[in-house]
């Protein structure tokens, strides 16, 4: 018997979007500790965390899970700072 739940071919796979979050806030904040000349990578950096988020929240959304509170403030804030930009 497995642990796993069976997935539909259509299920979203949570655990690889969310090593992607993850990437992508490991690669903003190494955009961030570079000198303030690379503005530019930090800002595409952020566009692609905000990407990663939106994929993850979406994905929950699909099975019917709820986006926790965190995930949602931080979408939150990434979409209002992308509108700045």
């Amino acid at each position: 018997m497995s642990l796993n739940p069976s997935r539909s071919p259509q299920a979203p796979d949570l655990r690889t979007l969310l090593e992607a979050v993850a990437s992508a806030r490991s690669q903003l904040e190494t955009a961030r500790a570079t000198p303030s000349g690379r503005h530019t990578s930090a800002a595409s950096a952020q566009r692609d965390l905000l990407a990663a988020l939106e994929q993850y929240a979406e994905a929950l959304r699909v099975i019917g899970r709820p986006v926790p509170y965190r995930l949602r403030d931080e979408l939150h804030l990434y979409r209002r700072l992308d509108l700045r930009g």
